[in-house]
C-alpha cells in the first residue's frame, strides 16, 4: 500500500511538472520579450549607456540597433526581427536565416516559432493565402511583398533557402507536430528608385 501510495505521488508531481514547463517557458519568454522592447526603446531615446541594467535582456545591443519589423496585416501580426538566429533570439522575436544579407536583395529568410499559445510569432502564418501584402520595415526603409506560394516541406530541403535571382521573402515556421517546416513565400512590389520590381 506505501509503495502504490508514493507511485501515485510520484506520478502527480512529474505529471504537473510536465504540465508546468510550457507556462514556465512562455512566462520566461514574456520577461524576454519585455526586456527587448524596454532596451529598443531606450535606444530610440539615445539612452543606451543603462541597457546593462535591464533584467532579463538576452539581446546584443548590436543586434537590438540592426532589428527589423514584420508586418502581416491579413493575420495581425506585427513582430520584431532579429538580424542573428539564436535558441535565445527565437525564443523572443522572429529572427533573420541568412547573415549578412539586407532585405530587398535576393532570397531574403525569416525564421519564426509557431509558440505554445495565443497568436505569437509564427503561430497563424499558414493562415496567410496567396495574394497577400507582407511589409518588412528596415530602418527608414519600407519592403512590400506579395505572397505568392505556400508549401509543407521537410526539415533538410534547405533549397527554398537560395537565391533564384529574384528579390523574394522566405518564411519558414515548424509544423504544429515540429516534425517538418511550413514555408511562405513572397515576390518584392516594391523598389526603390533605379530598381525594378520583380516579376510576380
Amino acid at each position: 500500500m506505501k509503495k502504490r501510495t508514493l507511485l501515485g505521488s510520484f506520478l502527480v508531481v512529474t505529471g504537473l511538472m510536465l504540465i508546468s514547463v510550457p507556462f514556465l517557458y512562455e512566462w520566461r519568454t514574456s520577461q524576454e520579450t519585455a526586456a527587448m522592447e524596454q532596451a529598443l526603446k531606450m535606444i530610440e531615446e539615445n539612452d543606451s549607456d543603462a541597457l546593462s541594467s535591464i533584467p532579463h535582456l538576452t539581446v546584443s545591443e548590436e543586434d537590438l540597433r540592426d532589428v527589423m519589423e514584420l508586418e502581416i496585416p491579413s493575420i495581425n501580426l506585427n513582430e520584431k526581427v532579429l538580424p542573428v538566429t539564436s535558441k535565445e533570439n527565437l525564443g523572443i522575436a522572429l529572427t533573420q536565416i541568412k547573415s549578412h544579407q539586407m532585405p530587398g536583395e535576393g532570397n531574403f529568410t525569416i525564421a519564426g516559432h509557431r509558440g505554445y499559445r495565443g497568436d505569437r510569432l509564427f503561430r497563424q502564418l499558414p493562415e496567410v493565402p496567396k495574394g497577400e501584402k507582407v511589409v518588412l520595415h528596415h530602418q527608414a526603409e519600407t519592403y512590400e511583398y506579395k505572397i505568392v506560394s505556400s508549401a509543407t516541406i521537410e526539415p533538410t530541403d534547405v533549397d527554398v533557402l537560395k537565391d533564384r535571382g529574384k528579390n523574394e521573402l522566405t518564411l519558414i515556421t515548424c509544423t504544429l507536430d515540429g516534425q517538418k517546416r511550413f514555408v511562405l513565400k513572397g515576390i518584392r512590389i516594391n523598389a526603390s528608385k533605379g530598381e525594378q520590381p520583380s516579376d510576380v
